[in-house]
């Protein structure tokens, strides 16, 4: 194959580390043992895109490791796994758990992983101390999809006092979005308009989001006008909606947008549209935007849709200091290829060009 240039030169260094995190699960399942927490939790992270059967044991494991990050990275992983094997043991780890982060991850995990029968281990967490441990529950009943959950997610929503940036109540808006209850979504929608949310810049982000989500469509006009918001975030979230409604013209407007933060959104909601423009956009992008995370974007937009060049994108990400893009970009290679090299770009490279 024909190798591009390099893109990712701007987050290339020496890696600072001299630990391999190898080819192979049984590899990333050893260093859940390693006295280092820091290789622990990216092992953890690693393992997250790794087949169930051969990882799910040990990361039941590492949700009693002595460190937080830890716990809730392998819980995180388990949510990406979404087996419903872990359930007992997600469950019975939650009343033991006292860090809000790691609770939260727990509970997101039981969200993916478990069925409607689920739903009574975590309707009691709405009413934790923890603002985002609540909105974790309110996530979670959304993925479980218990519609005798409905009274417990109203009040919720209707009794928040102390959410003042409607982080719980934005929860539960996505919750019914999830559960596609689009009548409960129209009248949140109203009642937290009547509730001031549109004056903080999360709850009017949710609000679009769910917009865009639910299919609102009389709703889509406010969607336009936050486009043109000073908070980027929630111009980011009204190109989303407007992906959502199916205004594709006006998301494609968006890939020209000043702020790195809507241009990023936009490709992310028309990834996998099946219009050809979203991925000669994307190929232009990685080349020519001047953001890294909107080029990395480009990238797995690309390497979702299959495009010769992605491979050689990803393998110029593994040389990141930052996990957030040598581990995706590894997961990525290992699943389209079926093999692993680690992060060794040398090797990846010479692999690709016999390929």
């Amino acid at each position: 194959m024909a190798l591009a240039p390099a893109l990712f030169l701007l987050l290339a260094a020496p890696q600072g580390e001299e630990i391999d995190f190898g080819t192979s699960t049984a590899r990333r399942v050893k260093l859940l043992r390693h006295e280092n927490a820091a290789v622990r939790r990216k092992a953890a992270d690693l393992l997250a895109f790794a087949p169930p059967d051969e990882a799910i044991a040990a990361l039941l494991i590492a949700l009693r490791d002595p460190s937080t990050s830890v716990r809730a990275a392998a819980a995180r992983a388990l949510e990406a796994m979404a087996d419903e094997r872990a359930v007992p043991f997600l469950a019975a780890r939650l009343p033991e758990e006292r860090g809000p982060g790691v609770v939260a991850a727990l509970l997101l995990a039981l969200g993916s992983c478990g069925k409607p029968y689920v739903a009574r281990r975590v309707t009691p967490f709405l009413d934790h101390p923890t603002r985002d441990v609540r909105a974790a529950a309110a996530v979670a009943l959304g993925r479980i999809g218990d519609a005798g959950q409905r009274p417990a997610l109203w009040a919720a929503l209707r009794y928040a006092p102390d959410d003042p940036s409607f982080t719980v109540r934005s929860a539960i808006l996505g919750a019914f979005v999830t559960l596609r209850w689009k009548e409960d979504v129209r009248q949140a929608l109203d009642e937290l308009e009547e509730a001031g949310a549109r004056r903080h810049w999360e709850s009017r982000a949710s609000m679009l989001l769910a917009v865009g989500g639910a299919g609102i469509t009389e709703r889509a006009d406010w969607a336009r006008t936050e486009i043109a918001s000073e908070d980027p975030r929630v111009a980011a979230a009204a190109a989303a909606a407007l992906a959502g409604l199916g205004f594709r013209d006006e998301v494609f407007g968006c890939l020209r947008h000043a702020s790195p933060v809507v241009r990023r959104s936009a490709l992310a909601a028309l990834d996998g549209c099946g219009d050809p423009r979203a991925v000669s956009q994307a190929a232009a992008l990685v080349r020519e935007d001047p953001d890294v995370d909107v080029r990395f974007e480009a990238v797995l937009v690309l390497e979702r849709a299959g495009h010769p060049d992605a491979d050689v994108y990803l393998v110029d990400a593994l040389r990141a200091r930052d996990p957030g893009f040598w581990i995706p970009a590894l997961a990525a290679l290992e699943r389209r290829h079926g093999r692993s090299f680690g992060r060794d770009p040398e090797a990846w490279a010479k692999f690709l060009k016999g390929s």
